[in-house]
């Protein structure tokens, strides 16, 4: 039986976005390089901020 990792989600609602952008991976580093891209194009955040990285990061369930 393999080791089962706990699947990562983000939603742009958990921000409080009009969005319904949602992004599920296994690996956290990969779902943040996902929902980085996203937000940087969509919303035009600046994922490198400590302070969007933190928002983004208590975001993710």
């Amino acid at each position: 039986m393999r080791d089962m990792q706990e699947i990562r989600t983000f939603r742009c609602k958990d921000l409080g976005l009009a969005c319904e952008f949602e992004e599920k991976a296994e690996d956290e580093n990969e779902l943040m390089k996902r929902v980085e891209g996203h937000v940087q194009t969509a919303h035009q955040m600046n994922p490198e901020l400590p302070e969007v990285q933190e928002k983004l990061r208590e975001a993710v369930k």
